[in-house]
Protein backbone atom coordinates (compact mmCIF):
# COMPACT_ATOMS: atom_id res chain seq x y z
CA UNK A 1 0.00 0.00 0.00
CA UNK A 2 1.11 3.42 -0.67
CA UNK A 3 0.64 6.86 0.48
CA UNK A 4 0.84 9.76 -2.54
CA UNK A 5 1.13 13.35 -0.91
CA UNK A 6 1.19 16.20 -3.52
CA UNK A 7 0.55 20.24 -3.28
CA UNK A 8 -2.23 21.05 -5.60
CA UNK A 9 -2.62 24.06 -7.47
CA UNK A 10 -4.84 24.92 -10.91
CA UNK A 11 -2.90 22.11 -12.91
CA UNK A 12 -3.72 18.81 -12.65
CA UNK A 13 -1.02 17.46 -14.73
CA UNK A 14 1.59 18.42 -12.11
CA UNK A 15 -0.28 15.48 -9.65
CA UNK A 16 -1.34 12.95 -12.15
CA UNK A 17 1.59 12.54 -14.46
CA UNK A 18 3.96 11.86 -11.36
CA UNK A 19 1.27 9.35 -10.32
CA UNK A 20 1.15 7.96 -13.15
CA UNK A 21 4.47 7.34 -13.80
CA UNK A 22 5.15 5.73 -10.13
CA UNK A 23 2.04 3.58 -10.38
CA UNK A 24 -1.29 3.12 -8.38
CA UNK A 25 -2.45 0.35 -7.02
CA UNK A 26 -6.00 -1.19 -5.20
CA UNK A 27 -6.02 0.73 -2.09
CA UNK A 28 -3.65 3.10 -1.97
CA UNK A 29 -4.09 6.80 -0.58
CA UNK A 30 -4.14 10.30 -3.05
CA UNK A 31 -3.62 13.43 -0.42
CA UNK A 32 -3.43 16.35 -1.80
CA UNK A 33 -2.83 19.55 0.18
CA UNK A 34 -4.18 22.71 -0.52
CA UNK A 35 -4.40 26.18 0.48
CA UNK A 36 -6.91 27.17 3.72
CA UNK A 37 -8.62 29.47 1.45
CA UNK A 38 -11.81 30.20 0.22
CA UNK A 39 -12.68 27.84 -3.00
CA UNK A 40 -11.65 29.20 -5.83
CA UNK A 41 -13.22 27.69 -9.13
CA UNK A 42 -10.05 27.01 -10.78
CA UNK A 43 -8.76 24.80 -7.91
CA UNK A 44 -11.99 22.95 -7.76
CA UNK A 45 -11.56 22.24 -11.59
CA UNK A 46 -8.24 20.87 -11.19
CA UNK A 47 -9.04 19.08 -8.08
CA UNK A 48 -12.15 17.79 -9.97
CA UNK A 49 -10.04 16.05 -13.07
CA UNK A 50 -7.54 14.32 -10.35
CA UNK A 51 -10.59 12.80 -8.99
CA UNK A 52 -12.02 11.65 -12.38
CA UNK A 53 -8.74 10.34 -14.14
CA UNK A 54 -7.84 8.18 -10.71
CA UNK A 55 -11.01 7.00 -10.45
CA UNK A 56 -11.11 5.26 -14.11
CA UNK A 57 -7.48 3.86 -13.52
CA UNK A 58 -8.12 3.04 -9.76
CA UNK A 59 -11.75 2.84 -8.99
CA UNK A 60 -11.01 1.56 -5.52
CA UNK A 61 -8.25 4.55 -4.67
CA UNK A 62 -8.86 6.76 -1.61
CA UNK A 63 -8.72 10.38 -2.52
CA UNK A 64 -8.75 13.18 0.23
CA UNK A 65 -8.36 16.73 0.02
CA UNK A 66 -5.98 18.38 3.45
CA UNK A 67 -6.67 22.22 3.76
CA UNK A 68 -3.34 23.76 5.14
CA UNK A 69 -2.80 27.27 6.96
CA UNK A 70 -1.15 29.73 4.32
CA UNK A 71 -0.75 32.41 6.20
CA UNK A 72 1.77 31.03 9.35
CA UNK A 73 4.95 29.71 8.14
CA UNK A 74 5.77 27.82 11.18
CA UNK A 75 2.33 26.10 11.57
CA UNK A 76 1.91 25.37 7.55
CA UNK A 77 5.27 23.33 7.99
CA UNK A 78 4.14 21.45 10.78
CA UNK A 79 0.80 20.70 9.66
CA UNK A 80 2.80 19.10 6.65
CA UNK A 81 4.89 17.10 8.62
CA UNK A 82 1.95 15.71 10.67
CA UNK A 83 0.49 14.57 7.22
CA UNK A 84 3.41 13.28 6.43
CA UNK A 85 3.61 11.54 9.70
CA UNK A 86 0.38 10.06 9.67
CA UNK A 87 0.22 8.80 6.30
CA UNK A 88 0.31 4.69 5.86
CA UNK A 89 2.23 2.26 4.18
CA UNK A 90 5.06 3.36 2.02
CA UNK A 91 4.98 7.19 1.68
CA UNK A 92 5.55 8.89 -1.26
CA UNK A 93 5.48 12.98 -1.91
CA UNK A 94 5.23 14.83 -5.17
CA UNK A 95 7.07 18.12 -5.37
CA UNK A 96 5.69 19.17 -8.61
CA UNK A 97 3.12 21.61 -8.22
CA UNK A 98 0.67 23.61 -6.14
CA UNK A 99 0.35 27.24 -4.94
CA UNK A 100 3.93 28.20 -3.54
CA UNK A 101 2.27 28.75 0.20
CA UNK A 102 1.84 25.16 0.14
CA UNK A 103 4.35 23.53 -1.60
CA UNK A 104 7.50 25.42 0.38
CA UNK A 105 6.32 23.99 3.46
CA UNK A 106 5.49 20.68 2.66
CA UNK A 107 8.73 20.85 0.68
CA UNK A 108 10.57 21.69 4.20
CA UNK A 109 8.50 18.70 5.80
CA UNK A 110 9.47 15.89 3.36
CA UNK A 111 13.07 17.03 3.88
CA UNK A 112 12.66 16.29 7.61
CA UNK A 113 11.36 13.21 7.16
CA UNK A 114 13.61 11.58 4.39
CA UNK A 115 13.47 8.85 6.62
CA UNK A 116 10.42 7.91 5.92
CA UNK A 117 9.44 8.45 2.45
CA UNK A 118 9.97 5.56 -0.15
CA UNK A 119 10.29 8.36 -2.67
CA UNK A 120 10.06 11.89 -3.90
CA UNK A 121 8.81 12.82 -7.31
CA UNK A 122 9.12 15.96 -9.30
CA UNK A 123 7.28 16.97 -12.29
CA UNK A 124 9.32 19.92 -14.31
CA UNK A 125 7.70 22.45 -16.19
CA UNK A 126 10.08 22.97 -18.08
CA UNK A 127 9.68 19.52 -19.88
CA UNK A 128 6.91 17.77 -18.09
CA UNK A 129 8.89 14.97 -17.34
CA UNK A 130 9.01 13.37 -13.57
CA UNK A 131 12.25 12.83 -11.79
CA UNK A 132 13.04 11.53 -8.82
CA UNK A 133 15.07 13.54 -6.50
CA UNK A 134 17.02 12.17 -3.63
CA UNK A 135 16.29 14.82 -1.27
CA UNK A 136 18.33 16.22 1.48
CA UNK A 137 18.10 15.41 5.17
CA UNK A 138 17.34 18.63 7.21
CA UNK A 139 17.56 17.64 10.59
CA UNK A 140 20.92 15.20 9.93
CA UNK A 141 23.39 15.91 12.60
CA UNK A 142 26.81 14.36 12.85
CA UNK A 143 29.49 14.93 15.71
CA UNK A 144 32.23 16.99 14.64
CA UNK A 145 35.42 14.07 15.22
CA UNK A 146 33.67 12.66 11.89
CA UNK A 147 33.57 15.96 9.79
CA UNK A 148 37.28 15.82 8.85
CA UNK A 149 36.11 12.19 8.02
CA UNK A 150 33.20 13.46 5.91
CA UNK A 151 35.69 16.25 4.27
CA UNK A 152 38.25 13.48 2.57
CA UNK A 153 35.25 11.80 1.23
CA UNK A 154 33.89 14.52 -0.39
CA UNK A 155 37.10 15.68 -1.53
CA UNK A 156 37.30 12.36 -3.30
CA UNK A 157 34.65 13.65 -5.63
CA UNK A 158 33.15 10.49 -6.31
CA UNK A 159 33.57 7.21 -4.70
CA UNK A 160 36.21 6.20 -2.63
CA UNK A 161 37.19 2.86 -0.40
CA UNK A 162 37.76 2.60 3.11
CA UNK A 163 41.49 1.25 2.76
CA UNK A 164 42.45 4.57 0.60
CA UNK A 165 40.28 6.58 2.88
CA UNK A 166 42.30 5.04 5.88
CA UNK A 167 45.12 5.46 4.44
CA UNK A 168 43.88 9.71 2.96
CA UNK A 169 42.68 10.44 6.88
CA UNK A 170 46.01 8.38 8.98
CA UNK A 171 42.99 7.00 11.39
CA UNK A 172 42.95 3.93 12.34
CA UNK A 173 40.87 1.27 9.77
CA UNK A 174 38.69 0.79 13.38
CA UNK A 175 38.03 4.55 13.96
CA UNK A 176 37.22 5.31 10.12
CA UNK A 177 34.74 1.88 10.16
CA UNK A 178 32.75 3.77 13.28
CA UNK A 179 32.63 7.41 11.12
CA UNK A 180 31.50 5.89 8.10
CA UNK A 181 29.25 4.05 9.71
CA UNK A 182 28.08 7.04 11.38
CA UNK A 183 27.33 9.64 8.79
CA UNK A 184 25.52 6.73 6.71
CA UNK A 185 23.41 6.66 9.60
CA UNK A 186 23.20 10.50 9.61
CA UNK A 187 22.38 10.00 5.66
CA UNK A 188 25.55 12.04 4.90
CA UNK A 189 27.27 9.45 2.78
CA UNK A 190 26.14 6.18 1.16
CA UNK A 191 27.69 2.94 1.16
CA UNK A 192 28.36 -0.35 -0.89
CA UNK A 193 30.05 -3.72 -1.05
CA UNK A 194 32.11 -4.28 -4.18
CA UNK A 195 33.40 -8.00 -3.57
CA UNK A 196 35.00 -7.41 -0.06
CA UNK A 197 36.03 -3.92 -0.77
CA UNK A 198 33.59 -1.06 1.26
CA UNK A 199 32.82 2.42 -0.78
CA UNK A 200 31.51 5.63 0.50
CA UNK A 201 30.33 8.57 -0.87
CA UNK A 202 29.40 12.22 -0.24
CA UNK A 203 25.52 12.57 -0.37
CA UNK A 204 23.61 16.06 -1.14
CA UNK A 205 23.11 16.19 2.80
CA UNK A 206 26.69 15.16 3.66
CA UNK A 207 27.65 17.94 1.26
CA UNK A 208 25.13 20.38 2.53
CA UNK A 209 26.36 19.58 6.31
CA UNK A 210 30.14 20.51 4.79
CA UNK A 211 28.65 24.06 4.31
CA UNK A 212 27.17 24.69 7.38
CA UNK A 213 28.41 27.93 9.16
CA UNK A 214 26.87 27.32 12.48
Amino acid sequence: MHTYLSAIGFNSTSVTRPLLSHGVDTGDTVVLIRPDQEPDSRAEEAIGDVERLLQEIEPDLNLTTEQITHGDFQTAVLECSDLIRAADGERIVSLGGGARDVLLPFTIAAMTHVRLLSAALFFSDLDGTVREWDLPRLTAQIQQTTMSTLQTIANAEGAISIPDLTAETGNSKSTVTRHVTALADAGAVETWTDGKTKFAQVTLTGQLLLRDDV
